[in-house]
């Protein structure tokens, strides 16, 4: 992955107003660059640094502080201006590398046959016991044509593995087809997936239109939340896997499919077999290569580093400088059950970077009330509690509910919370409910 500008040493500061007067210095750069603050106050920013006058406001740039070269970023502080030296001098050469390649790997990227892969490995955050050992399965597996079935919960980074897998496998020049079978109807399942010829219902393109099979030809095709299919669409989806071969709707012959299929689900496949809810047969197809995505809170140690990395995309994204989170929230946070993993934390972090003022991400940033105040008399004020009592409340007041609208039938009340049965079962027992 390629080395960010924001961890790059941090040479100091200055401050300017619009019109370009220094309001204030930060002592680290006094001291990185042998100038006295008290004669630099007052002064214009092109006395202290050279070579800036063409750069027509860009955020990043190469200037020239008391003869030493220097990269300087440029962000607002309400209506001033922070210039931050990011580089100097003998990281010039490193940062121009850094800066080439990157801008190399952008132009593969915007040169990308539609339908590539986005992820590889190196950008799956985490270096836990749990999740090196999901890693360096998954990686084996990379290199088969073999069938892949992903399991975890919902938000653990189903979709970056599979990418991933598709990256590191023979077929990594070709296209890799992402499609959410929860979000296809049964009735359009066939035209979606194996495509139509011109003319075969109403409303259908006249030329036609191949099937997410046909685009991934030679590829991947990744079918996540595999078991939302219905039941019918399970068994024609098997009849291509086995035989090779798809027909289009309303066509009458049949194509050769060259395809590595990888599956994703957020439930227990094989509970759903035996209820009757999906094909056996489907379902021994997909169960080649069994890969657990470990949950959030089973990687403890990869909580405070996916939030820096947050942080850091936040911070580009809405031009902020958070370098610290303060030390309660990183208790919550690790102590934090996670529910909605990954995907739950990027946007707790991106809730804070919305309001946060300063360099130190808080509780207060994440946590705060949206109620309007009212004078009515008959309106009680319920006086706020600390934020894991309030999180422990929630939890259990969704919990019952769940439970109630369920007649007590678990597996149901995970589904309506969208959590593995596993969680509920944890979080009932942690609770002491009945």
């Amino acid at each position: 992955m390629v080395t960010s500008i924001h961890q790059v040493e941090d040479w100091g500061y200055l401050e300017v107003d619009e019109r370009g007067v220094l309001m204030d210095v930060s002592p680290d750069f006094c001291e990185h660059f042998s100038i006295n603050k008290e004669d630099c106050l007052g002064g214009s920013i092109h006395d202290i640094i050279h070579g800036m006058y063409g750069r027509k406001r860009k955020k990043v740039f190469f200037g020239v502080i008391t003869k030493i070269n220097c990269i300087i970023r440029v962000t607002k502080k309400g209506n001033r201006d922070i210039y931050r030296v990011i580089v100097r001098d003998g990281d010039i050469e490193h940062y121009e590398m850094v800066s080439f390649m990157h801008a190399i790997d952008l132009q593969k990227m915007n040169k990308k046959k539609p339908h590539q892969n986005k992820y590889s490995f190196d950008e799956i955050i985490g270096n836990s016991e749990a999740m090196n050992n999901a890693k360096e399965l998954a990686t084996r597996i990379a290199t088969s044509n073999s069938t892949v079935l992903l399991t975890g919960e919902s938000g653990t980074g189903k979709e970056l593995f599979a990418q991933a897998i598709h990256g590191m496998s023979p077929r990594k020049n070709n296209p890799f087809i992402a499609v959410n079978c929860a979000a296809i109807p049964g009735e359009l399942f066939e035209s979606e997936l194996f495509g139509y010829e011109p003319g075969a219902f109403s409303g259908a393109k006249k030329e036609g239109k191949p099937g997410k099979v046909e685009l991934a030809m030679n590829g991947t095709l990744f079918l996540d939340e595999i078991s939302e299919l219905p039941y019918e669409a399970q068994g024609k989806l098997l009849r291509v896997l086995q035989e090779k071969e798809v027909e289009r709707v309303g066509g009458t012959v049949s194509k050769h499919i060259d395809v590595r299929i990888i599956a994703a689900t957020n439930r227990d496949l094989g509970q759903l077999v035996e209820e009757g809810k999906f094909r056996q047969d489907l379902f021994y197809r997909l169960f080649v290569f069994d890969l657990l995505i470990p949950s959030l809170r089973e990687r403890i140690d990869d909580i405070l580093p996916l939030a820096f990395y947050f942080i850091d995309y936040f911070n580009v994204k809405f031009d902020h400088e958070v370098k610290h989170i303060d030390a309660r929230l990183q208790d919550w946070m690790l102590n934090y059950d996670w529910p909605g993993n990954v995907r739950e934390l990027k946007a707790v972090i991106e809730r804070g970077m919305n309001i946060v003022d300063g360099d130190t991400l808080s509780m207060n940033d994440i946590y705060f009330s949206t109620q309007v105040s009212t004078n009515s008399p008959n309106r009680k004020t319920v006086p706020l509690q600390s934020l894991e009592d309030e999180v422990r409340n929630a939890e259990i007041n969704a919990i019952q509910r769940a439970l109630q609208e369920s007649n007590g039938d678990r597996t149901l009340a995970a589904q309506k919370l969208k959590i593995h049965i596993a969680s509920l079962y944890r979080k009932i027992a942690k609770y002491n409910l009945k």
